[in-house]
């Protein structure tokens, strides 16, 4: 009798122990957080679009040439100067944005890749609740890092865009009597 009542105290305890370990709700619900927010994060980089990248690039480089064409005379030319600052400016800025874009899109799908082999792992048992709180804290500061470049990287984006759709409009009669100029000049060059 003693022997039947350690039996079932010890099933009991080992029971209570496992309902612990069995029950991960809490932890698949936090991974499909990580998972929102990577989302989140990756509707954010999606709204970059590179097209518009290399067409303001392209733009940009267009009008440095004709705020520099020789039919320009020196005070046009100096007139004109903070506006080629600004395309300068707007260029760099899109130039470097479009390498890191690309790095951060391979870091999202990593990280994608990580969440999902971590939520994984915890269904089928091959981490521990310890160890999947490590990792899960890891992938949260991961996470965080990752939307902070993002972030940067969007605001970086919409400012130059701005930037650069603001001094388009600005400029639009003093770009088409440049345009004008440069057709004379080609065609007085031809002759």
């Amino acid at each position: 009798m003693m022997n039947k009542n350690i039996f079932y105290i010890i099933l009991s305890l080992i029971l209570i122990s496992s309902c612990q370990e069995i029950n991960i709700n809490k932890e698949v619900h936090n991974t499909s957080l990580l998972d929102s927010v990577l989302a989140y994060q990756q509707e954010l980089i999606e709204k970059i679009d590179t097209l518009k990248i290399n067409s303001c690039i392209a733009q940009s480089s267009q009008r440095i040439k004709q705020f520099e064409s020789p039919r320009l005379n020196t005070f046009q030319k100096q007139w004109l100067h903070p506006e080629k600052i600004a395309y300068q400016h707007i260029s760099e800025n899109l130039k470097v944005l479009k390498p890191i874009v690309d790095s951060i899109q391979k870091e999202f799908n990593y990280t994608q890749d990580q969440i999902q082999t971590l939520k994984e792992d915890l269904i089928h048992r091959h981490l521990s609740k310890e160890k999947f709180k490590q990792y899960f804290i890891d992938e949260q500061k991961a996470l965080a890092e990752l939307g902070a470049h993002t972030k940067k990287l969007h605001t970086i984006y919409g400012a130059s865009c701005s930037a650069f759709d603001s001094l388009e409009f600005k400029l639009q009669g003093v770009i088409t009597q440049l345009d004008a100029l440069q057709n004379e000049y080609i065609e007085s060059n031809e002759n």
